[in-house]
């Protein structure tokens, strides 16, 4: 029986807020990340949330925790991380090893940094990698709008070896 966890990356308050990050339909990251969060939950597959820390983040703790509209239940992981990816340095190969997991559901923030990173990590080390297509998030950047930036990086991550579904299409 295939193994299967949900990585959620870096939704936290501090990156939300007062501008959202928007996914390639908008300004609906939230919604879509508790919703897979619920049917994961229901399907007894493993939550793993990803949380960014850093000297650099705002000395507010309640700015740098995941966001509160998805926040973790108790006893679900919360993986710190420091870099980019969520495999560098951290305890995330560790926890998946002992979860046995062999496919990895991906969301969160932001689609060219830390997701990117991760996602790209969890192909090389041989995860099925499923991307959530519409839902990681991004922001404008220069003169590509984060619907474009979106578009590519899901090209790029298809070419890569990862799969690629909608939220609304996942059923774990």
């Amino acid at each position: 029986m295939t193994r299967t966890a949900l990585l959620v990356i870096d939704v936290q308050r501090v990156y939300m807020e007062p501008d959202p990050m928007v996914t390639s339909d908008g300004d609906d990251l939230l919604v879509k990340c508790g919703s897979l969060i619920t049917k994961a939950r229901g399907a007894g597959v493993s939550v793993i949330f990803v949380q960014h820390v850093s000297d650099d983040q705002p000395d507010d703790p309640e700015l740098v925790r995941i966001h509160p509209a998805i926040a973790p239940a108790p006893g679900e992981t919360i993986v710190e991380k420091q870099f980019g990816s969520a495999f560098m340095r951290t305890v995330l190969e560790q926890t998946l090893v002992k979860l046995e997991t062999e496919t990895l559901y991906i969301c969160g923030l932001e689609t060219s940094g830390c997701v990117n990173a991760t996602v790209m990590c969890a192909i090389c080390q041989d995860y099925d990698v499923v991307v959530v297509r519409d839902a990681h998030g991004a922001q404008n950047l220069g003169s590509s709008t984060a619907h474009e930036l979106i578009d590519v990086f899901n090209a790029t991550w298809e070419r890569a070896g990862a799969r690629l579904m909608r939220a609304d299409e996942i059923t774990f």
